[in-house]
């Protein structure tokens, strides 16, 4: 009976202690191979910014209400899943397109942990406003990543580029025209 016990309090104070380390403003708190993942949302950042931080330090800031941790990539350890690679997407607040004030899209970059550092990819995204990513595929040595089931794009060491021309799309070229 006493094990039966200490088995439900376990369960009842298991997720208190867990998240223990999570900033209070935070609404996204994961666990990462280099720590703990925090974002606090512009409505709680007391400026036009979203934030995500590691440990406690800043590593992206976006003009965004909220950004949205997903496609995440981990491994086992201590039976708790630690995340190693991420997509973080949002809309963007600013012009995608300087010259088109007006323009808002769905933005992504890659958080990559695998390096023993954070790292952040340039941004990449449709040019035909709000999009979701449909899946990734993580390999060691890079990743695809399509969008929308039509656009793909490759990530490897840092940097993320497009390998695929939608055949409705304007080409590179003319981004931003």
């Amino acid at each position: 009976m006493k094990n039966y016990l200490l088995i439900i309090a376990m369960f009842f104070l298991y997720p208190i202690i867990s998240f223990a380390e999570c900033n209070p403003n935070a609404t996204l708190c994961k666990n990462t191979t280099l720590g703990l993942l925090n974002q606090v949302e512009m409505v709680n950042s007391g400026d036009e910014y979203s934030y995500i931080f590691l440990n406690g330090k800043e590593i992206y800031k976006a003009k965004t209400s909220y950004m949205v941790a997903s496609n995440d990539d981990g491994i086992f350890k201590n039976k708790k899943y630690l995340i190693t690679k991420a997509t973080l997407s949002y809309v963007s607040e600013d012009p995608c397109f300087p010259d088109k004030q007006a323009s808002r899209c769905g933005v992504n970059v890659v958080l990559d942990l695998t390096s023993g550092k954070p790292v952040i990819s340039n941004s990449f995204f449709s040019e035909f406003g709000e999009s979701n990513i449909t899946w990734v595929s993580w390999g060691k040595a890079n990743a695809i990543i399509v969008i929308d089931d039509e656009l793909r794009f490759k990530y490897a060491n840092g940097h993320v580029e497009r390998v695929t021309q939608d055949k409705n799309s304007i080409s590179s070229s003319d981004v931003g025209k």
